[in-house]
């Protein structure tokens, strides 16, 4: 062969090789293998250790990246959407990016409290709260799976990617699409099958982890109970509270004495130590500033909808909100059903009222953004986080809620109202009929209540928001327009008298603490407005008047237990409801605030039918305790619960075991956390048979074991827990700021 031929046939290598010198020459061959060889060195650095010193490398951490990629490719991320919650949060641990959908949120959240999992928002919010790339905790939990032993075959990954893939790539053939992902990411089929039988290795240790916990066969009978049995009475309940008018005024060492006793306490939790229920311990509270329009001061403001307005809005929603289902035969109830649209006539009245209430939500949310623009701290011609300030320099770069008020009232021609309330606890807020029902709309439009948000600021942390909820809020930064659950597309179509629209902002935060001194004092003052505006000195919390609230009742039980021993004597002879009226002409007109008003005349004695009343488990109050968590208000609801819970048991321990009803009656029951005594008509228990716990005692193991299971997931995917269980700590080299960094799709996640 001849050279000129020979150059011909190999000129692709020839020109390799001379690029090669050329490229030596230029910047020298020691400084090419220099930069070569610090490349290599790079992706062998430690960047950080697990368990029993095993180190993590830059390599490590970049084959983890891609492992999670190719399972993406292998449709991983949606398969484990449609498994149970153990599938769905490692999902969302592992492929959770910028397009997380709060729909999903929701659906976990719902799951958990349709099937009563004993799981807090707080526990799934932290499954979005990572402190390293999603791919480190996948190369930790395979890691986790395979130092523990659990395998999975790649033959049992191909069969279920034979299942899968088919469905997801709209029917390709299996063989197409592993054929595509191979020459995608140049590795065999059996890389690739090997890294989903990871995943599901990963899958199955988590279960048999989450299953460990075994059910014993008391709570399994204390659930089928709880289930399947029922209480009835009939009772008359004698409160401490209707004889406190004859008490005798405390002493101030009384006072004192009882006050130290109880001050570490919170009102309304009852145990062994404090079976009454005492507390003084004050709950932590936030005074807030407002501005608030009425809408039925705004309606007069705005003009009514027009008959094209009311032709247009038809048009464009007769499909979503005019459309029914009827029968095809008005005649014939069994007829098949067909979707009919209504006429306009038919349905003009609502869209009337629909645009009207539309206008005047439009018009005071209007007024109050620009209420928002002119009072927002003036942050940013500084570009400063608002975190970096002082109370008292917010304070003095927000505008004045009163004088913007005024201006916009007389812009508007309208009735702004601007105040500040008192120190508010959750329970305050939830009693005030106006504070309790504003929201704002988080993502996905989501309802967060104003008790849910003030709370969450940052000085108090007491209430838990999600990655998809809204922004804590900040000392002296305007929260919503806040709107008001009356006129939400939750209460429909109805009249605008009562409703508001607010800008609230939290001035000032004090943290739950035992009171300073028993004569401690502070205002309670709500959200009010002119028509039911009250006195401030009744809304001013006294520590002492609470303390001798509860000394006047504790000591009117006895006059409570001598009063319900009468009314048991009288009511064997007379008849319950003769004696009922008796006791309430008597007490009714001792609790009266003016006995010369006969409407101010109470009845505080009546006959209760009670019926069908079904025990609450302790884990019925884990649940709850859990789905609570991180609600600020949910004490109220929850002390109500444990109290009834208590109650019932009561009532349960009057009836021996071996009888469905007491025959001793009337009988006198004493209940401490309510701090009165009952007066027991009748009383009997609907039990269950043996037969039927025998038939129902396996289903009801299996639904307790998987709840059991499922409520352990959130504890076993949370991301710290992972970085604890396997001893994760980073290297102490320059070189570990990678096991920090996301991965650019992980950035907002």
């Amino acid at each position: 062969m001849s050279l000129v031929r020979w150059f011909r046939k190999n000129n692709t290598k020839v020109m390799a090789v001379v690029v090669i010198v050329i490229l030596f020459g230029f910047i020298g061959g020691g400084a090419l293998m220099q930069q070569l060889s610090r490349r290599a060195t790079g992706l062998h650095n430690t960047i950080a250790y697990f368990g029993d010193n095993r180190k993590i490398t830059r390599q490590t951490l970049s084959n983890a990246r891609r492992e999670l990629d190719i399972l993406r490719a292998l449709q991983a991320d949606r398969l484990l959407q449609n498994q149970d919650l153990r599938g769905i949060l490692l999902g969302e641990l592992l492929f959770n990016e910028q397009r997380t959908q709060v729909a999903l949120l929701n659906h976990i959240k719902q799951t958990i409290r349709q099937y009563q999992y004993r799981i807090s928002d707080k526990q799934i919010n932290d499954i979005y709260r990572r402190s390293v790339p999603s791919s480190m905790y996948w190369m930790l939990l395979k890691n986790e799976a395979k130092l523990a032993g659990i395998m999975v075959s790649t033959e049992q990954a191909g069969e279920l990617l034979g299942k899968v893939l088919p469905q997801t790539y709209n029917g390709r053939k299996y063989s197409q699409i592993i054929q595509d992902i191979m020459n995608q990411y140049g590795l065999p089929e059996q890389r690739l099958l090997e890294i989903f039988s990871e995943l599901l290795a990963t899958m199955q240790y988590a279960q048999m982890i989450c299953s460990n916990e075994d059910i014993t066969s008391s709570q399994i009978t204390q659930a089928v109970a709880v289930e399947r049995e029922s209480i009835s009475a009939d009772l008359v309940e004698f409160g401490s509270s209707v004889f406190t008018s004859t008490i005798a005024e405390p002493t101030p060492d009384a006072e004192r004495d009882h006050f130290n006793k109880y001050r570490k306490f919170v009102a309304g939790q009852v145990s062994d130590e404090n079976p009454f229920g005492f507390g003084y311990r004050l709950p932590d509270r936030v005074q807030l500033e407002y501005i608030a329009v009425r809408l039925d001061d705004i309606a007069p403001q705005v003009s009514a909808p027009t008959n094209q307005e009311k032709e247009d809005y038809y048009n464009r929603n007769r499909l979503q909100s005019f459309t029914e289902q009827v029968q095809t035969d008005p005649n014939d109830p069994n007829s098949p059903m067909i979707n009919q649209t209504k006429s306009y006539v038919e349905v003009i009245d609502d869209i009337s009222k629909q645009l009207l209430k539309n206008k005047i939500n439009a018009e005071a949310n209007r007024i109050l953004q620009e209420a928002k623009t002119i009072t927002d701290p003036a942050l940013g011609d500084i570009g400063t986080e608002p975190a970096k300030f002082t109370t008292e320099k917010l304070k003095e770069m927000a505008g004045d809620y009163e004088t913007t008020a005024e201006k916009l009232s007389k812009k508007n021609n309208i009735k702004i109202y601007a105040a500040k309330t008192g120190l508010l606890s959750p329970e305050d807020i939830q009693k005030n009929e106006y504070l309790a029902r504003l929201y704002v709309e988080g993502y996905g439009k989501n309802p967060i209540s104003l008790s849910q948000i003030v709370f969450a600021v940052n000085d108090l942390t007491a209430s838990e928001l999600g990655p998809f909820d809204v922004a804590k809020p900040g000392m002296y930064e305007n929260i919503g327009p806040l709107k008001d659950l009356m006129g939400s597309p939750w209460a429909g179509l109805m009249d605008t008298s009562g409703q508001i629209l607010a800008l609230v902002r939290v001035i000032t935060t004090v943290k739950a603490a035992e009171p300073q001194s028993i004569d401690q004092t502070f205002s309670t003052k709500s959200l009010t407005f002119e028509a039911d505006a009250k006195d401030d000195a009744e809304d001013v919390y006294s520590v002492r008047e609470k303390v001798i609230e509860d000394l006047k009742k504790l000591a009117a039980m006895e006059t409570a237990k001598n009063k319900a021993e009468e009314f048991i004597s009288l009511a064997a002879k007379d008849g319950w409801d003769s004696t009922i009226d008796k006791f309430n002409e008597l007490h009714g007109k001792e609790n009266a605030g003016d006995p010369n008003d006969p409407e101010n005349v109470t009845e505080p004695f009546k006959l209760q039918n009670l019926a069908g009343m079904r025990r609450v488990s302790k884990a019925t109050i884990q649940t709850l305790d859990a789905h609570s968590a991180g609600n600020p208000a949910a004490p109220l609801f929850l002390n109500g619960r444990k109290k009834h819970r208590l109650f019932l048991e009561k009532l349960y321990s009057l009836i021996p075991q071996d009888r469905n009803s007491v025959d001793t009656v009337p009988l006198l029951m004493e209940f401490k956390p309510d701090m009165s005594f009952y007066c027991i008509k009748n009383l009997s228990v609907q039990r269950i048979s043996l037969q039927e716990y025998e038939k129902i005692k396996a289903m009801r193991l299996q639904r307790e074991d998987y709840i059991q299971s499922e409520s352990m997931v959130a504890v076993h995917f949370n991301p710290e827990n992972i970085l604890k269980r396997m001893n994760f700590r980073q290297a102490k080299t320059e070189e570990s700021e990678d096991a920090n960094t996301p991965e650019e799709s992980e950035a907002a996640s």
